[in-house]
């Protein structure tokens, strides 16, 4: 896939990968920085397609150091690309706690940075039974870019669900009425009313990054009001942020291991051991921060302000409920090329 973005500039690492020359790589940054504001650059990427690594962890901490202040101080992404499989596991370590993300080329990079490059490509399949709620959320998202259908009835939605001629599915007033009906149980959902509101735009986030990272049909096929569901049977990677500010709770992402290989693979672009527990956890946890970064953005736009913690990441979904506890919240089951994955949110 060849992507160009106007919004990501790319800087080459050349020589050896050591202090001095991350030094250079700083300096050149700094003096570009006028330049990348007037062109509304976003991130920079920092390939290594030159770069001679000789197993010098000292240059890459340093590195690593000097992207991460750079992010910090002007605001703008900072990502490293154009690595080998050896060397990415080294980097993992490295940049871990950091800013700086990794990406295995300039493509997958602007896949997640500026994924706006692609939304004239997804197709959203929008109806609600709210005449005037269905024509605002359709007016928003074609504004954002999106193609939308908009279906006037049921029986409309339900033929264009078979049509499969989408990439996002949203009905907003399904989830709000179950959720009215369930509220006054004694299972009690506690999520506050403007975060209920909201919920659809964690979904559409979601479809749309894992959309434009693999090319694949997403959608949300269902959802329900309960606790953190640990019957499912397969193995399973979960990754969980806190958020706060104007809206709280927690963020859970459950990818079966099966897809979690998959989708890892396509960011990398080498096989993943099914025993590398470690590489799964680290590839769901960023995955769900990639998400949750493009969520953060979409509030921003609603001038909604959040706060998401570092994700913490469990192989099994007994320990997962354990960090999130046991209050009811809205479990969303997902597909991604026809394969469940689910995602919760709770207070």
């Amino acid at each position: 896939m060849n992507v160009k973005s106007k919004n990501i500039a790319v800087v080459n690492f050349i020589g050896v990968v050591e202090e001095r020359n991350a030094r250079l790589i700083q300096s050149l940054i700094v003096s570009k920085l006028e330049m990348y504001k007037e062109q509304k650059i976003k991130a920079v990427l920092v390939s290594f397609k030159s770069a001679v690594y000789k197993e010098n962890t000292e240059g890459l901490v340093s590195l690593v150091k000097i992207l991460d202040a750079l992010a910090k101080n002007t605001g703008l992404g900072m990502a490293i690309i154009d690595y080998n499989v050896e060397l990415f596991k080294i980097l993992k370590r490295v940049v871990k706690g950091t800013k700086i993300k990794l990406f295995k080329n300039v493509d997958v990079a602007t896949l997640f940075l500026d994924p706006k490059v692609y939304k004239k490509a997804i197709c959203v399949l929008l109806y609600d039974e709210d005449e005037r709620n269905s024509k605002e959320l359709a007016a928003a998202l074609s504004k954002y870019g999106y193609s939308v259908i908009r279906a006037k009835d049921p029986k409309e939605f339900q033929e264009k669900i078979n049509e499969k001629a989408h990439d996002i599915i949203i009905t907003q007033s399904a989830l709000n009425e179950k959720i009215n009906n369930e509220v006054e149980s004694k299972n009690k959902l506690l999520l506050s009313k403007k975060l209920i509101v909201n919920l659809p735009v964690f979904m559409d986030t979601a479809v749309e990054t894992l959309v434009s990272f693999t090319g694949l049909q997403a959608q949300k096929s269902a959802h329900s009001i309960k606790g953190f569901d640990t019957s499912i049977d397969s193995e399973n990677i979960c990754a969980v942020m806190h958020f706060r500010g104007d809206l709280e709770g927690y963020f859970t992402l459950v990818f079966p291991k099966s897809l979690a290989i998959i989708t890892l693979e396509s960011l990398l672009g080498e096989t993943i051991d099914e025993d590398d527990m470690d590489t799964l956890r680290d590839g769901v946890g960023e995955f769900c921060n990639i998400i949750t970064g493009s969520t953060k953005t979409a509030f921003d736009r609603k001038d909604i302000k959040l706060l998401f913690d570092l994700p913490k990441t469990y192989n099994t979904l007994k320990a997962t409920q354990g960090h999130i506890g046991e209050n009811n919240g809205v479990w969303i089951d997902m597909q991604l090329a026809d394969k469940p994955f689910y995602m919760f949110i709770t207070k």
